[in-house]
């Protein structure tokens, strides 16, 4: 009966010290960030769609530094961006004509969030072939 009450107990430490360890590891990652949420919709029927929602920096808007997918269900989004930033969102799906809007994110020393949201049309073959020649 000992032996068992001192291996519950060594199994609580370890526990413990392990629930510690995890508090102090979130305390290093925590910076100010813009966090950007809103919706992406059709826009005649307003529908939620689901589309790539990425992320590049205005003066390279090639690189895509992190992307995310709007919810088919909901048409939410939500990226993290850092402050003092220009950023262009780019927003691209299946069906639909690809496009991009410039944000600036305000200078802060804490968290904030902002909302963007997207209305998307519905593309036909001849101005997707158009997109692509400008390309």
């Amino acid at each position: 009966m000992t032996t068992q009450i001192m291996k519950l107990a060594l199994i609580a430490a370890i526990g413990m010290i392990f629930s510690f360890g995890a508090q102090r590891a979130d305390a290093q990652f925590s910076k100010a960030v813009v966090l950007l949420k809103g919706t992406v919709r059709m826009d005649q029927s307003g529908k939620a769609y689901s589309a790539k929602v990425s992320l590049r920096l205005a003066e390279d808007k090639d690189a895509e530094i992190s992307a995310a997918r709007s919810n088919s269900e909901t048409g939410n989004y939500l990226l993290v961006l850092q402050p003092n930033k220009k950023y262009v969102i780019h927003i691209e799906g299946q069906d639909i004509a690809a496009q991009d809007e410039l944000i600036e994110t305000p200078a802060t020393d804490s968290t904030i969030k902002m909302s963007k949201d997207f209305t998307v049309a519905p593309t036909s073959i001849g101005s997707s072939q158009d997109k692509a020649s400008l390309k």
